[in-house]
């Protein structure tokens, strides 16, 4: 039997483009929007770029008769493909934006949340822009660190179009106070501390705002070892606030990466970084895959915040993109704010983080006197504003001056708006009770779902116990309402409202009532004299309820001064669990109770969660094929049904994989997608 011809595989280009003399096969990331199409494909390196296309750029590439973007992965010497190779069009700019750092970064995270590499480049690399990039480069061939020609006309920090713009002078004020407020830790001090650590904080010297002490300094530690720092926030508030305290800090080269900034800044910031023009890149969770030259510390605020969740697929949280580049990089890792996150908790209980959060009396007296409802003493507590408050409220403002105290500015929460966390019915006005422990119902509007915080009651619809209606009414006041009250009251005293569309970020310490809603708390020079934190403000029947609800008291808590200098809080919540909580100032302790009962049920953290959204029948397939996740809940949603799913640590990546397969293979045969999150905490 005669041998087969040989087949010749050399490389060729279309139209017998002349190509690159070594390497001329370039595996290129094609930047498609379709699950199956987003993967690497092979081009001919043309003679003419071969100097230019270089592993990392961004190119040009004809896909499917259209110019696609695209990222040259690595150049090899020949292609399994048999016929001539489509050719690069072009380089889009000079600069090497994909580092072997950050592709494997974004692998990871597209392994842990089943997404594809396209999807989490786009999160992580920002938009090309020609003129900034000209600007960088052109700093950069003279020698200079940044230009600063495009700050000029824009806030570096919120960018041109990002609301009421906050006072400058009083934003450098709060940032001198946050560095002039307690004592300087000494470098023996710094050079103890574990290379991975959380810290609860307190108030402390400086009220709202010690995060940025405890940051500062293991900051300084690492920067004077020469490495360099990337630090998160959750939003353009905390970001402005930081900015203004690392200036006036003294500290050089900082690099601020948001993703409300313009795309020229956005840009600018982006490629500092990977130049190494900066030693601290400070962020939203945009800034989290960041390139930082010689990273040696991240920072991580506030990590349970849920604007560290990003919206876009495949879905991933900032505080695990912390946690895979601290390991894939090797660097520091330090989680700080004022509540304990779950995740974070149960790092800290297996060992892998450090607790570096002060105990015992250290932490009482840095923390403010937290005062409750007393219903057997004071006849009045059922009262929207309770005696007791309206007492505590007028010694802040107006202390006597036997008692010493200095007056301040007194913070009210309110709910925020739409949300109820009383209500009746909108017949015979009876409290909508509980049908099973008749304890208050909660809902988070007029259709529901309404549910029960203290025996877990849940029901999509209501019927009033009474008169069988079906209809409700809020029977707590707004931010409106109450600043209608207190102005009756206190005639005479300044009222600033903070909410919705008017967010302030810092005020001064002039005495005043400040009305705020849940998360709109402006910061104040010297921290609030006295907190009165109104109604329940329990988040809605998920899992993770009380543990929002005790967050967003701890932060308005944490903006109060400490008992040492005169700061109260009046609670009005009845759950016993935040009162216990607020009143020690402890959330380590509440965390970890609250693990212990979810390490039982192998809920969250202790099992991963795979959320599934489409046709059942699509869902069941999914299910069957990945074959490793047990099924905890299936209930109706607006597109079909919605599952979710636990799974093992172990089988993490495994799952990951095998979810972006079935979703590739399913886009490939033009099957009915089913949207996938994977550990969004609000699954359950």
């Amino acid at each position: 039997m005669d041998e087969p011809l040989p087949i010749d595989t050399g490389t060729s280009a279309e139209g017998q483009v002349p190509l690159a003399p070594t390497d001329p096969v370039a595996r290129v990331l094609i930047d498609h929007p379709v699950p199956h199409l987003a993967r690497t494909f092979d081009y001919a390196v043309p003679e003419k770029l071969a100097e230019a296309a270089l592993p990392g750029v961004r190119v040009r590439v004809k896909f499917a008769g259209k110019l696609r973007d695209g990222y040259l992965l690595e150049r090899v010497e020949s292609s399994d493909h048999i016929g001539p190779l489509a050719t690069i069009q072009r380089i889009s700019g000079p600069v090497q934006v994909l580092s072997e750092d950050l592709l494997a970064l974004c692998e990871a995270v597209a392994r842990r949340y089943g997404g594809t590499l396209a999807d989490v480049l786009r999160l992580a690399i920002p938009p090309r822009h020609a003129r900034g990039e000209k600007a960088v480069l052109k700093a950069e061939k003279a020698g200079k660190s940044a230009d600063p020609a495009a700050a000029e006309t824009e806030n570096p920090v919120t960018g041109p179009d990002d609301g009421p713009a906050d006072d400058p002078q009083l934003l450098n004020r709060l940032g001198e106070w946050v560095l002039t407020a307690g004592e300087e830790p000494t470098s023996d001090e710094r050079a103890a501390q574990p290379r991975r650590r959380a810290l609860a904080c307190t108030p402390g010297p400086t009220p709202g705002l010690s995060w940025i002490r405890a940051g500062l300094d293991a900051a300084r530690a690492t920067l004077e070892s020469g490495r360099s720092v990337l630090w998160l926030v959750p939003d353009h508030r905390e970001l402005a606030v930081l900015h203004s305290t690392l200036t006036h800090a003294g500290i050089a080269e900082v690099s601020v990466l948001s993703a409300d900034q313009s795309p020229e800044l956005r840009w600018q910031a982006w490629l500092r970084g990977l130049l190494g023009h900066t030693k601290i890149t400070i962020g939203t969770r945009a800034a989290a895959f960041a390139p930082v030259a010689d990273l040696g510390l991240i920072i991580c605020t506030d990590d349970a915040n849920l604007n560290f969740l990003d919206q876009h697929a495949p879905y991933p949280h900032a505080r695990e993109v912390c946690l895979l580049r601290s390991t894939i990089e090797d660097t520091e890792l330090f989680f700080v704010s004022t509540d304990r996150s779950a995740e974070v908790q149960r790092l800290v209980e297996i060992g892998w983080l450090a607790d570096v959060t002060p105990v015992g009396p250290a932490r009482r007296h840095a923390a403010p006197v937290v005062f409750v409802p007393d219903e057997e003493r004071d006849p009045f507590a059922w009262q929207r504003i309770p005696s007791r408050a309206w007492q505590i409220m007028r010694t802040a403002l107006r202390p006597r001056p036997r008692d010493g105290g200095v007056p301040g500015p007194v913070l009210v929460q309110v709910p925020r708006s739409g949300y109820y966390p009383v209500f009746a019915c909108a017949r015979c006005q009876e409290v909508a009770r509980c049908p099973q422990c008749q304890a208050t119902l909660t809902t988070q509007s007029e259709v529901g779902p309404f549910a029960c915080r203290s025996c877990g009651y849940h029901s999509e619809t209501f019927s009033c116990q009474r008169c069988r209606s079906n209809q409700v009414r809020s029977i707590v006041r707004g931010r409106a309402r109450t600043v209608e009250e207190l102005a009756r009251a206190l005639p005479d005293i300044e009222i600033v409202e903070s909410g919705g569309d008017h967010i302030s970020t810092a005020l001064d310490e002039t005495p005043r009532l400040v009305v705020a809603t849940t998360g709109a708390e402006p910061y104040v020079l010297g921290g609030y004299a006295a907190a009165i934190l109104l109604d329940s403000l329990w988040p809605g029947p998920w899992m993770r309820s009380i543990d929002e609800s005790v967050a967003r008291r701890l932060r308005a808590a944490s903006l109060v001064r400490s008992r040492d200098d005169g700061g109260a809080v009046y609670l009005g919540d009845e759950d016993e669990l935040i009162r216990q909580t607020l009143t020690a100032f402890d959330p380590t302790t509440f965390m970890s109770r609250q693990l212990s009962d979810r390490k039982v049920l192998g809920f969250p953290p202790y099992r991963r969660i795979l959320e599934l959204t489409g046709a059942g029948a699509d869902i069941d397939e999914m299910i069957g094929e990945i074959g490793e996740v047990e099924e905890l809940l299936r209930e109706d949603a607006e597109d079909g049904q919605r599952s979710v799913s636990a799974y093992p640590f172990s089988a993490g990546d495994r799952v990951g994989t095998r979810v972006a397969e079935i979703i590739a293979s399913r886009s490939a045969k033009k099957q009915p997608q089913v949207r996938v999150r994977i550990d969004d905490p609000r699954s359950l």
